[in-house]
């Protein structure tokens, strides 16, 4: 098998941020054979990973050609612009699997929903759904972090904030949120924000009003464990990011960015892991400030005493993945 390459169709955009590319990523080092990412040839140099990796143009002509002449046996889909024609084609000349966010109604390919909230019933016309945290597709770091440090201190005054609202930020909430955390009496506040977000400097400007500030493109997972860990009030996204915060036990506010991120952030605050401030564009200026100040308000340790969590989401979710697609590649083999 080792001579096995897996495939990737990955969502590269302004709008989508790096949550995409840091799963598969992710998923792609589990396997530990040679892959190909099918996406945006600028994304290239984000795609870190020990093995040999190449980035090529997609189309389904070119998936389905590789499929049978670079012995790729699987292929891979997160992509929310993904066509269903193309998931049936690719169905039929190898082992396809989509990575999901939005509960897809397909009978064909193999599905991961490795959200907080994903169940079965979600997947009624899907016998090969696979759902759930225990998929979750994180660094096991986050998990052996949490075991070593098993509760961050709690916190009685709002000293140091953290905002991570998605690498890209397209819709520019961090503007939002820092305009209505000023004069809030402070002490330290820091943005994480990839440097080619189009609003980079127009917060790095703002941040200027604020007594003391941090504008940082965080790159390795070890960074970010370590600015979690100096912050005692987060703010951010519900995407794979919350996953991550959860991961650690951190107590924090989260705000769903777009309908994709709404199962996730609905079982977030039905487990109370934390404040759900709800879908973001839906809010006015007087109901997030509200939200802001009840948030800074709170005493509460930033731990999660749903230790439950911390079980499944055990940074292990890479790996089962890959055993179920070494499984389905062997049986596809054994019936050629």
């Amino acid at each position: 098998m080792n001579n096995f390459i897996i495939g990737f169709r990955v969502t590269t955009s302004t709008l989508n941020g790096k949550g995409h590319i840091a799963r598969c990523t992710e998923l792609a080092k589990a396997f530990k054979y040679k892959v190909i990412f099918y996406t945006d040839p600028n994304y290239k140099s984000v795609i870190k990973i020990n093995t040999i990796s190449e980035s090529s143009k997609f189309s389904a002509d070119n998936a389905i050609k590789d499929l049978k002449n670079k012995h790729i046996k699987a292929l891979f889909f997160d992509n929310y612009n993904i066509k269903k024609n193309i998931i049936e084609e690719v169905s039929q000349t190898g082992i396809c699997a989509v990575i999901d966010d939005y509960k897809i109604q397909w009978k064909y390919p193999l599905i991961f929903s490795p959200n907080l909230g994903s169940k079965l019933n979600h997947y009624k016309n899907n016998k090969n759904a696979f759902v759930g945290p225990k998929y979750a597709l994180i660094s096991k770091k986050f998990h052996d972090h949490a075991l070593l440090n098993s509760k961050f201190e709690k916190t009685k005054i709002v000293s140091h904030v953290l905002i991570q609202m998605g690498a890209i930020d397209s819709k520019n909430n961090i503007k939002r949120i820092l305009n209505l955390l000023r004069n809030k009496n402070i002490k330290h506040i820091t943005v994480v924000l990839n440097k080619h977000a189009p609003n980079w400097q127009e917060i790095k400007n703002i941040l200027k009003l604020f007594n003391s500030s941090s504008l940082i493109e965080v790159k390795t997972v070890n960074n970010m464990i370590k600015l979690y860990r100096q912050h005692n009030l987060i703010i951010g996204a519900a995407g794979l990011s919350l996953i991550e915060r959860v991961s650690l036990g951190i107590y924090h506010l989260a705000f769903s960015l777009n309908q994709n991120q709404d199962i996730n952030i609905k079982e977030f605050s039905k487990r109370k892991l934390g404040i759900n401030g709800g879908r973001i564009d839906q809010l006015k200026d007087v109901q997030l400030e509200l939200l802001l100040k009840n948030f800074i308000k709170e005493t509460k340790s930033q731990y999660i005493n749903d230790s439950s969590y911390g079980k499944i989401l055990d940074g292990k979710g890479s790996m089962r993945i890959v055993k179920i697609i070494k499984e389905k590649i062997l049986n596809r083999e054994a019936i050629l």
